[in-house]
């Protein structure tokens, strides 16, 4: 299903946001790190890089050399490899996959943890910059919405592109960049100037939309 997107924005320090809003400069960083670091659930995710989840519910098993029965209550199990290639650029997306309608937009006050600046970008734009530089660099790469689940009742494989519910306030489009080493990668895709407005984080709380932008 395609979606529209009114707006990416992107909140950062003032220093990182200043320099894409003059330079360009994206920095995609590791699966690894936003996997590793913890700073309560921003941008640190330890359920960043896994591949399946399983969810049991309570029962009993027998050991085999025993007929006695044991329980146990329900399971939690995460599978992922010990370190995770790739990198990642994460935004949050105005769109109506996050806001089905325009009454309901809201942008979560937990998103001042990001950085006291950020960038109101026109989404084309970007998107088409981003896919120039990493087709003319030769890097194979995906993008699209981040889909949220619970962690505690799904029991499935899982994608890239999915992160647990408590990170759906962040209403985040991504961009997926394979890499071979577990080292950021850095790129300029032009100033955006022309395409972007510059806002400290605090006002950007205020943003309203007007009916129908959504639609």
């Amino acid at each position: 299903m395609n979606y529209n997107i009114k707006a990416f924005i992107k909140f950062g320090s003032e220093r990182n946001i200043l320099d894409l809003y003059t330079n360009g400069t994206v920095f995609l960083n590791t699966i690894q790190y936003f996997r590793d670091i913890e700073d309560g659930e921003l941008r640190g995710d330890k359920y960043e890089g896994v591949s399946e989840i399983i969810n049991s519910l309570p029962g009993t098993f027998k050991i085999k050399e025993s007929e006695q029965e044991f329980r146990f209550e329900k399971v939690h199990l995460r599978k992922s490899f010990k370190e995770i290639l790739g990198n990642i650029y994460s935004l949050y997306a105005i769109s109506d996959k996050g806001f089905r309608n325009y009454q309901d937009f809201k942008i979560d006050e937990r998103l001042n943890g990001f950085g006291s600046h950020c960038l109101v970008i026109d989404p084309k734009s970007f998107i088409n910059r981003m896919e120039k530089i990493l087709h003319n660099l030769g890097y194979s790469y995906n993008h699209g919405f981040v889909d949220y689940y619970d962690k505690e009742k799904i029991c499935r494989e899982v994608s890239l592109f999915e992160k647990p519910f408590e990170f759906e306030y962040q209403k985040e489009f991504r961009f997926y960049v394979e890499n071979e080493k577990i080292e950021p990668v850095k790129i300029q895709i032009g100033s955006l100037e022309n395409c972007a407005e510059l806002f400290s984080t605090k006002d950007i709380f205020t943003l309203q939309l007007k009916p129908k932008e959504l639609i």
